[in-house]
Parts: C-alpha cells; sequence; structure tokens
C-alpha cells in the first residue's frame, strides 16, 4: 500500500512538472566563481543548503532553501526531483551519484521546469553542483 502511495506521489510530482513546461534558465552557460569555491555559474535556480531529502527506487526529492534574498538565485526555496540521468559535480569537478547527496550541503542547482514568482522552485535538476560552505 505505501508502496503504491509513493509512486502514486511521484507520478503527480512529474505530472505537475510536466504541466509547468520546460523553462529556459535565464543563467549564463559560464561565468567567473566568486570568492566561494565552486564551479557553478553564477546565476543559477537555487542556492542554498539541503534540507530534507527523501529517496525512492534511485531517484532523490531534495528540498532545497536558499541562503537568503540574491539576485543570482532566481528561487528562496526549491523542490528538486533529481534522476540518476542529471549531471552532478563535487567541488573538484568530479561526477559524483545520487546516493552521494546529503542533507545540510550546500548546493547550485539548474532546473528544467519551474514554479510561479520568486519564491518556490519545483522542477527536474540539469546540473547540480556541491559547493564549500562559506563562513
Amino acid at each position: 500500500m505505501r508502496k503504491k502511495r509513493t509512486r502514486y506521489g511521484i507520478l503527480a510530482f512529474l505530472f505537475a512538472v510536466w504541466l509547468t513546461g520546460c523553462q529556459t534558465s535565464t543563467a549564463p552557460a559560464r561565468t567567473e566563481t566568486s570568492t566561494r569555491k565552486s564551479l557553478a555559474p553564477q546565476r543559477v535556480d537555487i542556492r542554498g543548503s539541503i534540507i530534507r531529502s527523501q529517496y525512492n527506487e534511485g531517484q532523490v526529492v531534495l528540498e532545497v532553501e536558499a541562503f537568503g534574498t540574491s539576485p543570482d538565485s532566481r528561487y528562496n526555496r526549491a523542490y528538486v526531483l533529481v534522476l540518476p540521468t542529471a549531471q552532478m559535480l563535487d567541488t573538484e569537478g568530479n561526477p559524483i551519484s545520487v546516493s552521494e547527496l546529503r542533507q545540510g550541503q550546500h548546493v547550485a542547482i539548474l532546473l528544467r521546469g519551474g514554479g510561479r514568482g520568486n519564491f518556490v522552485g519545483m522542477g527536474v535538476a540539469r546540473k547540480l553542483w556541491l559547493e564549500e560552505p562559506s563562513y
């Protein structure tokens, strides 16, 4: 019963992403990074910390909260479906797997899909970069 409800939940999430359409990001392809150590472009859809992750059958749904309002981040909070086919890189540029994503990690994500307005984004991750915390 629980497995069936989880599948329906994932299907509902994917249907909602499909309804929003494939928006293109306004992020540039590559820019210089600031003092933080990151390979991500300066402008991304969401840059923040993973506050919740839920793993199911090779897919992960992340809830990412931004560190604060920033002109370089499109959303303040995002719900992101991360498929194993998404391009994910660590701070050194090495590929990582879905299983290496943990709560509390700092990430920058470009999404396929999107939200309405500037507060909550929802979509499928195209690219994900791990970042070192900047204290």
